[in-house]
């Protein structure tokens, strides 16, 4: 087994690892720019590996598509890791695909008047990079009567040339679940609500994350399908619900340490990763 790590993503990496080993199975843990080194010097092949990426991005995703090809069996596969990455892809296969999404837009930062225009249009937006990127720091909320000056100097701070312009959602709880093989972890669900000063909350990196106890058989259903969607075989799905309680689609993450949610939640995430990886038919 190899997994491909994020640069601060080794923690959890080895509890997987760890757990693997338990059961027999010698795990390798590599970052994406090294991966080719430890393949050779391992004298690991298709007959003998299976890869399991925990981190996307172009890069990533390109060199997953090469392991592909050359026999390989990874997951979650490069085409997985292409539309979970891109958020404005995954809005958009999500919509297509008849999931629940906000209206979001790709746009030039650069086009002040469009964001004006959409502004108009839904009174709020929050705009971000097309690659999640800094843990949310570059999402930004614009309101209606905003000056074009202060727009201008928020568009400015996002990173790309193309960034997203997202209708806001008025949501009560921004909730994650967690999806193995196409099976939604009940018990590992967590959610977290933003403050009354705030619009903004996290469920990823987030001591404050609660566990998620309402038996919403729908969230669940909704998630196994939007994995399934995606061809997500592991996959961390995040939903806002609204104020109607409806549940609609944040983003699907590949990469995230889940300590935090094993603590609050008591369930063994990593064990059942591992369990996975080790059957995944």
């Amino acid at each position: 087994m190899l997994i491909i790590r994020t640069k601060m993503g080794l923690k959890y990496a080895l509890k997987i690892s760890q757990y693997l080993e338990s059961k027999g199975v010698h795990c390798f843990i590599s970052e994406i720019n090294n991966v080719d080194a430890v393949l050779a010097e391992n004298s690991l092949t298709p007959s003998n590996t299976i890869i399991h990426s925990r981190t996307a991005g172009r890069i990533t995703n390109e060199k997953i598509n090469k392991f592909e090809k050359a026999g390989f069996k990874v997951i979650n596969s490069s085409k997985t890791l292409t539309l979970t990455s891109n958020k404005y892809l995954s809005q958009e296969h999500a919509r297509t695909n008849r999931i629940c999404v906000a209206d979001t837009y790709k746009v030039d930062k650069k086009d002040v008047d469009r964001f004006l225009f959409l502004l108009e249009k839904y009174g709020s937006l929050v705009v971000k990079p097309i690659f999640s990127q800094g843990r949310g720091i570059y999402c930004q909320k614009i309101n209606k009567g905003i000056s074009k000056d202060d727009l201008c100097n928020i568009l400015d701070s996002v990173p790309g040339k193309m960034i997203q312009a997202q209708q806001c959602i008025n949501y009560k709880k921004l909730i994650r679940v967690i999806v193995i093989g196409y099976k939604a972890l009940r018990d590992a669900t967590v959610y977290d609500e933003p403050a009354n000063d705030s619009w903004k909350c996290s469920v990823c990196l987030n001591p404050n994350i609660k566990k998620y106890t309402d038996n919403r058989n729908d969230l669940f259903e909704l998630a196994e399908l939007t994995a399934r969607t995606f061809g997500a075989q592991i996959n961390f799905i995040d939903y806002f619900e609204d104020a109607d309680g409806r549940f609609v689609l944040n983003e699907i993450n590949t990469a995230c340490s889940l300590f935090i949610h094993e603590r609050v939640t008591g369930c063994p995430i990593h064990q059942y990763i591992g369990d996975f990886l080790l059957n995944p038919e």
